[in-house]
């Protein structure tokens, strides 16, 4: 399934970088959709967390009713207008499936514009392609909601 999504933001990208690396913002993004992000390793060029979700209704036969994940983005070095090209992953536990796409945070919009798009595969025979548009879904709400958590972090921290 084709993930593509789009988020602006009233912020040159320097401070939406520092945002998309802080783990609180994280942590308010899953809240928003009834996940929970734990285990957060912060680097300089990247962060990463262990995620706990609820698990859409066509999973929970392999998963039970919470779905755990591990989350990855990864920035290359910013340009010198402050724009970055990066890679996100996410990988469920115990299941043979698999977000991978490409970020693109640029100058854009209002102040800076975060792209995302990729691919959520799931490789089991037969049912796999029926599964991967069921989560699929989830996958996108929780990119959506950077929107307005983003907007919220943004407000709190520019006073």
């Amino acid at each position: 399934m084709e993930i593509n999504s789009t988020a602006q933001f009233a912020a040159d990208p320097q401070t939406v970088a520092a945002m998309m690396l802080d783990p609180q913002w994280w942590q308010d993004v899953y809240r928003r959709i009834g996940a929970t992000a734990s285990n957060i390793t912060t680097e300089p060029d990247g962060i990463s967390m262990d995620l706990a979700l609820p698990a859409p209704d066509q999973v929970k036969k392999l998963v039970g009713e919470t779905m755990a994940a591990r989350q990855s983005l990864r920035w290359e070095p910013a340009a010198a207008d402050g724009s970055r090209k990066g890679t996100l992953t996410i990988t469920p536990n115990g299941m043979p499936a698999k977000a991978i796409g490409h970020a693109d945070l640029a100058v854009g919009g209002p102040g800076s514009i975060v792209t995302y798009i990729g691919e959520f595969t799931m490789s089991i025979p037969i049912i796999g392609r029926k599964l991967e548009k069921a989560a699929g879904p989830h996958i996108t709400q929780a990119l959506e909601v950077q929107q307005a958590a983003g907007n919220d972090y943004l407000a709190a921290h520019s006073a």
